[in-house]
């Protein structure tokens, strides 16, 4: 194997290979784990960052007081109780080392890099039909080589919106209208994600109205992407971007099968394909099938999850004709202290065929941040064919555990290999070959108590015939250990 590094890249397998036998999921990141002292099970939410809904509204009752922050989870502002303050807090630090960056192509820090979060953030509940909700953020990246608009942004408001509905402390409110800066994150995140996965999460700026109800919810956006600037309070609204659509998500036909299905019309304009610059109006058709809700842990049985979508519209004078399709299986087995489920999923994602009149590389617009694996972000979902086995596993209550290992193909040989927001990674003629390589990765979570999460990812990736082809064609290595805490 060309450029390999086999003591290195031995004992990054070997480990990832070992893993399974540790003490031991499906959006991308692995699920978190309940902690062994996770009070009021079914009453309390979660202390996960920024949840569409959550209502604390139970501890108007001081006996329910439990937790050294309730008195910050609950500020009264008039004598019923109707009107209160919520205050909350994540702080996540992460040490992370990646060797042979793009490969060995790119910039290289060989005593790895520190990434601090802070995202402090207050909600004013005006009874139940108004809220207004502010989150700040402060992203520091201690390394030589920040990625623009994913490692740093000293500070910023990440969100800031009011929202009116017709009972907001309801999980399905029926009607409700959000405005100002908010995250979208819709299904399983393919198009549209908070980007979670790197160290900027990502917002919009717009009007979001929807109507929910228990068998199903429809949202109707119209936004634009938050740019994402390293410096202080200078993030704005990207001016060349429109995002508007229409997004049915959960609707229940039965108990085994829910479906989402949606419409987004996408307009930048000025977007790069291959050496060509022009407007890009993309507008996209998609619909998903599945039989469990989006960061449910898996429960015993068989679970499906599949979606399918089309692109059209105009590139320039080019005609859009682009495609994607992706599926994931799996069968947890029955278990009350393990729990494992095996999985496979598979993509297939267009690109271009080298035709002048029309553009095949498909646009997954605002995805989440790592789209293959639970932490490693290098390939982005464009010109892809890709499969991946895994395994997760939950083998205490505080602990979950991801393995999985991702085969890469270009899907045509004529189009690049890309990063995200379809930033080529190779171009297209430097081989004619298919298979780009292989990436091994893992994920373990250990809610260490109610406001403590530790998480360790390791990855590799093992290069194949294209990237041999077009070098350098260095073996990576990825190690990330995390730390987060919330209130």
């Amino acid at each position: 194997m060309k450029n390999a590094s086999p003591m290195r890249l031995a004992c990054c397998l070997a480990v990832l290979a070992l893993c399974p036998f540790v003490t031991g999921v499906l959006k991308a990141q692995t699920p978190d784990p309940t902690p062994l002292d996770a009070p009021q099970l079914g009453v309390r939410p979660p202390l996960s960052p920024f949840p569409r809904f959550e209502d604390w509204s139970f501890l108007r009752d001081p006996s329910l007081r439990i937790d050294r922050y309730d008195r910050l989870k609950f500020i009264p502002l008039n004598d019923s109780g109707t009107n209160y303050l919520t205050f909350g807090l994540e702080s996540r630090s992460e040490f992370q080392y990646l060797s042979n960056n793009d490969w060995g192509a790119g910039p290289q820090n060989v005593t790895g890099d520190v990434l601090e979060r802070l995202m402090p953030d207050i909600d004013l509940r005006l009874g139940d039909h108004a809220r207004v909700f502010v989150t700040l953020a402060f992203n520091e990246f201690t390394g030589k080589y920040p990625r623009p608009g994913i490692d740093k942004d000293i500070a910023d408001g990440h969100e800031g919106f009011v929202e009116f509905g017709s009972n907001l402390h309801d999980p399905h409110p029926g009607w409700d209208v959000i405005v100002g800066r908010q995250e979208v994150v819709l299904g399983t995140g393919r198009l549209l994600d908070d980007n979670e996965g790197v160290n900027v999460r990502s917002a919009f700026d717009g009007v979001r109205v929807g109507y929910d109800k228990p068998r199903g919810r429809i949202d109707l956006i119209a936004v634009k992407p938050v740019e994402i600037n390293p410096g202080a309070w200078d993030d704005g609204p990207d001016p060349s971007i429109t995002l508007w659509g229409l997004y049915a998500s959960n609707l229940r036909w039965s108990r085994r099968f829910m479906s989402d299905v949606y419409f987004l019309d996408y307009d930048a304009k000025s977007a790069m394909y291959g050496s060509q610059t022009a407007r890009e109006q993309r507008r996209t058709i998609a619909g998903r099938y599945f039989n469990r809700l989006p960061g449910e842990l898996p429960r015993a049985g068989f679970d499906y999850n599949i979606e399918t979508g089309f692109q059209w519209g105009s590139f320039g004078n080019r005609s859009i004709r682009a495609w994607g399709a992706g599926g994931n299986i799996g069968w947890t087995l029955p278990g009350e202290v393990w729990r494992a489920r095996f999985g496979l999923q598979a993509d297939a994602i267009s690109g271009d065929k080298g035709q002048p009149n029309t553009l095949g590389t498909f646009n997954a617009l605002f995805p989440r941040g790592a789209y293959f694996g639970p932490k490693f972000a290098l390939i982005g979902p464009a010109n892809l064919l890709a499969v991946q086995p895994q395994f997760w596993f939950h083998p205490v209550q505080n602990v979950t555990g991801d393995l999985c290992w991702i085969w890469f193909w270009r899907e045509s040989t004529k189009d690049a290999l890309y990063s995200f927001e379809n930033v080529p990674l190779r171009p297209a003629n430097l081989s004619d070959a298919r298979y780009i390589g292989s990436q091994p990765n893992l994920e373990l979570r250990w809610a260490i108590s109610e406001h403590f999460l530790a998480a360790l990812n390791l990855a590799g990736f093992v290069t194949g015939t294209f990237l041999q082809q077009s070098p350098p064609s260095k073996e990576i290595v990825f190690v990330n250990i995390g730390l987060t805490y919330r209130f």
